[in-house]
């Protein structure tokens, strides 16, 4: 009978200094060996410098949707760990084709990068790695990221309009500008502060069918701006502090939910950040964004196209603050069919703004 040990895919773990993660354990026969029918046997992990097991750490074996049990530790230490299990390798009984979870730990100070460990059972061993990255704040230095702070009118509210929930009469979307580009190098911004039809605020809760985001999941009672408004090259946008020549990271979700006629049109948006507040010139970084609508169960020929499957899709920009940048100015915006030539009028063609939800700027790592 001869097995291998695997750790489990994709390798190797990612972990960033004081951050935690599990990682897994595979057993697999290799071909043509006989089947392991209820053998106990002992296994042990070596974790490298700067990750631990910590205090309160488990081991765990699973078998998805049949068995989650947790494991007798034979012996412990902060990088050491021994324990024992009744092993079931493809002999079909109810605990065959399962695999361990670990958690564990990396320290604050844990060296940075590909960091070995090593996987023991009895005479066969494999390799443990870990990819140790620096720390990365969870904290977000835009405001009202989610759109969750906002105010009404008095005579504002909530409205359904063919299956999707959206904002009617909103005075105030909070930390956020809003206009429209009116062509020809010419921005406006809303001279109320209201957001008026420049964009429109749909609720997340009702209309979003958020993704999961286990890097940065998303809250209870996030919402979406839809960057069109009443059919205009809509903004938003946000200054905020940073530091002269450190990295960040602005992540945001783009979307679409409304099925355009013919289905092949797309929608656009730019994401760009700009040094100041805002200064004229190249921005510091930008991406222009297409998409076209890849919900289910849609068609050409449904009466009012407003679907509540967006197709989310995470995105990120990674910039260097300039030197003598003291803060930036993230915006979002719909460049329309003209794009923001300054030659050309606003063109913004019917429903051609994106959806935004999720919207995080956050220290980032340097440049590789």
């Amino acid at each position: 009978m001869a097995f291998i040990i695997a750790q489990g895919l994709p390798l190797p773990v990612n972990i960033s200094q004081g951050g935690s993660e599990v990682f897994t354990i595979n057993l697999l026969l290799t071909p043509n060996s006989a089947p392991v029918k209820g053998e106990k046997w002992e296994m042990t992990f070596t974790l490298p410098d700067g990750i631990i097991f910590p205090h309160d750490g488990k081991v765990v074996y699973v078998v998805p949707g049949a068995l989650h049990r947790e494991l007798h530790l034979l012996d412990r230490g902060p990088q050491f760990v021994r324990f024992e299990n009744t092993v079931h390798l493809n002999d079909g009984s109810p605990e065959a084709g399962g695999f361990y979870l670990v958690g564990v730990r990396a320290l604050d100070n844990a060296p940075l990068g590909l960091a070995w460990g090593r996987l023991e059972i009895g005479t066969t061993t494999a390799p443990l790695r870990f990819q140790i990255t620096p720390h990365r704040p969870t904290g977000n230095l835009i405001g009202n990221g989610g759109f969750d702070q906002y105010a009404f009118k008095p005579d504002g509210k909530w409205y359904d309009n063919k299956g999707v929930t959206y904002a009617k009469n909103l005075r105030q979307l909070t930390s956020w500008k809003v206009g429209a580009y009116e062509g020809k190098g010419v921005w406006r911004a809303s001279p109320t502060g209201e957001p008026g039809t420049f964009i429109d605020l749909i609720q997340g809760n009702a209309s979003a069918n958020f993704p999961e985001d286990p890097e940065y999941p998303f809250a209870p009672g996030e919402n979406i701006v839809d960057i069109n408004g009443a059919k205009s090259c809509g903004f938003i946008e946000q200054t905020v502090p940073v530091t002269p020549g450190s990295w960040y990271e602005l992540s945001f979700y783009t979307g679409y939910h409304f099925l355009r006629d013919p289905i092949t049109a797309p929608t656009y948006l730019r994401a760009e950040v700009l040094a100041g507040d805002p200064a004229p010139g190249t921005p510091v970084v930008w991406d222009d964004y297409i998409h076209y609508y890849s919900g289910k169960g849609a068609s050409a020929t449904d009466a009012g196209k407003k679907l509540n499957a967006p197709g989310w899709r995470k995105r990120r920009l990674r910039f260097q603050a300039p030197a003598g940048a003291d803060r930036v100015t993230v915006r979002f915006a719909n460049p329309g069919r003209a794009g923001f030539d300054k030659e050309l009028s606003a063109n913004p063609d019917g429903d051609t703004g994106m959806l935004l939800a999720h919207i995080r700027l956050s220290p980032a790592p340097s440049a590789p």
